[in-house]
């Protein structure tokens, strides 16, 4: 829900190669901490957030189900490639 009101509040907004800096990092697992960009712009930061959280509450502690950071993955790409 949380990714669903990320992407209808700025996915409207986001340039191309924004679009295409977000796939890259995503696919190039960039939310990781030392993989980050320095000073995102605050509506990448906010999806760099969301996925930080997911994969602490899945690996970390386990209140999340196993796969649901690779569903939140599969729910973001497709919710860019809306054009």
């Amino acid at each position: 829900m949380e990714l669903a009101g990320l992407l209808a509040e700025h996915e409207p907004t986001l340039t191309v190669d924004e679009r295409d800096q977000l796939v890259r990092l995503e696919e190039g697992y960039g939310w990781r901490p030392g993989r980050r960009p320095a000073r995102p712009d605050a509506r990448i930061a906010a999806f760099l957030d969301l996925f930080d959280r997911a994969e602490q509450e899945e690996l970390t502690y386990r209140t999340l189900e196993t796969g649901t950071v690779d569903e939140l993955r599969d729910a973001f790409r497709r919710g860019l490639s809306r054009l």
